[in-house]
């Protein structure tokens, strides 16, 4: 019996799409693009992920690879970016009705401190039990020792509990391990409430 549902945050409980994000920072489309490659998809992008790399070394970082007209931009990037991320509303109802019906919620994401804080400080942050995060723990997905952590962490027997996660690999490794999921796509929900049902979840 399932007892426990996981949460990735990128691509399901937040709308991961770097085009969009950049937008809101420039309307020329070529600095876009530079701010685009430089900053959300650069090595120290990982970094921050995995937890090598602080905010204040990664702003210093990307204020030496920018353009001089783009370098005053960069703070405010870093300290707003992830709030420009729509967030799933269909995920929110659905995580407030899993615990309505007593299911324990948690997430497991690769991402930075600031969005765990973020999505902390939302409405939607007090129905989670738990928050395992790549940089705060120094491990990331697919990496089998991440899965791990979050059953010791929060003392979850593996079988009792369901994964959603954007990413094949991510949910092929979490089998691996013992907890059965879902690849979600966020452009179809209903599939994933098909699944749900199918298992016996009650939604």
């Amino acid at each position: 019996m399932i007892k426990n549902i996981i949460f990735d945050f990128g691509n399901v409980l937040l709308e991961w799409n770097e085009d969009k994000i950049v937008t809101n920072y420039s309307n020329n489309k070529e600095e876009q693009e530079i701010l685009k490659q430089v900053i959300f998809k650069s090595d120290e992008w990982f970094k921050l992920d995995d937890g090598s790399m602080n905010y204040q070394e990664a702003i210093s970082v990307f204020k030496k690879k920018l353009p001089f007209d783009l370098k005053s931009k960069v703070e405010e990037i870093m300290n707003t970016w992830y709030k420009k991320m729509q967030i799933n509303q269909e995920i929110c109802n659905l995580i407030k009705e899993l615990k309505e019906n007593n299911y324990k919620i948690y997430a497991l994401s690769n991402t930075h401190v600031p969005v765990y804080e973020y999505v902390q400080s939302l409405e939607i942050g007090k129905y989670f039990d738990g928050f395992l995060i790549s940089a705060i723990e120094k491990m990331m997905k697919p990496n089998e020792e991440i899965y791990y952590r979050l059953f010791e962490k929060f003392k979850l027997v593996p079988q009792e509990s369901f994964f959603i996660d954007d990413s094949e690999r991510n949910i092929a490794v979490s089998k691996k391990c013992g907890m059965e999921g879902y690849v979600f796509d966020i452009n179809n929900f209903q599939n994933l409430i098909d699944e749900l049902k199918k298992r016996d979840i009650l939604v």
